[in-house]
């Protein structure tokens, strides 16, 4: 069976909801399944995050050692642990940037974000040729759109008054669970993305193998890509992102008794049971894997 059939007999009944784009890095065999389409990103745009992070760090632009302050105004709901933590605790950027790549936290990544600024990172996307990856929002702005508050200026959208909208049950994002104005990309796109990061080419060879090491501390969505494949055979380097109807997972597999690498990236958008979702990225992943290892 070709890998495109592997894929595809995993995607019944998501045909619309699920995109799929695999590269392996060794032979140059692609194949894709809504490879093209657009998708939303949810955390993953934290990956266009980090590399325009070290391009700047590599120019001088900023330092990976430069300490940022926690402030309460500074904290953002969702995922991460610094939304629980003190004012007034200092932070390196370095740090912030693994909460942000291991954890997906969400208040690391704002911060993150304002320092670099979104316009520069869409600039470097578009300098590696990718036409349809866009960061046009941060997490708080996600968040409070999916609450329906989404007119409120920064300094309105606290912690408390998110969780206050959360607790009434909103969930009726205008914008966060589509793909116009939204943080978006495609499964190919993503791949490319990746490529240049293993190839050295997204920033100097030392910051790509930074961002690799950080990626390879996941400590998110562990049912989806890795659920399947052998953890003492592979390393695994990722990022995922979730919102409701949206489960993604994109990285880079390497097959240990090989060193044989692979790249895959799985979104999703508007899926009515993400655990359904989940369980077919699994799938589809432990069919890559097979493909390209002859296991079964």
């Amino acid at each position: 069976m070709t890998l495109y059939n592997e894929i595809v007999k995993e995607t019944k009944g998501l045909e619309t909801s699920l995109g799929v784009a695999v590269r392996h890095l060794g032979t140059g065999e692609e194949v894709s399944f809504n490879g093209d389409e657009l998708f939303p990103t949810a955390s993953v745009f934290k990956v266009p995050v980090i590399v325009e992070l070290y391009r700047q760090a590599e120019a001088g632009t900023l330092s990976l050692d430069d300490r940022l302050v926690l402030k309460d105004s500074l904290k953002v709901p969702g995922s991460g642990i610094l939304k629980e933590l003190s004012e007034g605790l200092e932070v390196t950027v370095r740090d912030l940037s693994r909460l942000m790549m291991i954890l997906s936290d969400n208040t690391s990544t704002d911060m993150l974000v304002e320092r670099v600024g979104k316009e520069n990172v869409n600039a470097t996307m578009r300098r590696f040729g990718l036409k349809n990856t866009l960061v046009v929002a941060d997490c708080r702005d996600l968040l409070f759109d999916l609450v329906g508050e989404n007119s409120l200026t920064d300094e309105e959208k606290t912690l408390d008054l998110y969780l206050k909208l959360a607790r009434n049950g909103a969930n009726k994002g205008s914008w966060s669970l589509g793909t116009t104005r939204n943080n978006i990309t495609t499964p190919s796109e993503m791949n490319q993305l990746l490529w240049q990061i293993v190839e050295g080419k997204a920033a100097g060879r030392a910051n790509c193998d930074a961002i690799l090491d950080t990626m390879g501390k996941c400590q998110t969505g562990e049912y989806r890509v890795p659920k399947y494949l052998p953890a003492e055979k592979v390393k695994m380097q990722r990022k995922t992102g979730s919102l409701p109807g949206i489960r993604n997972d994109v990285g880079i597999i390497t097959i240990l008794a090989t060193g044989e690498r692979y790249i895959i990236s799985c979104f999703s958008k508007g899926a009515p049971d993400t655990y359904a979702v989940e369980e077919a990225i699994a799938r589809v992943s432990r069919n890559v894997y097979g493909h390209f290892t002859g296991a079964k």
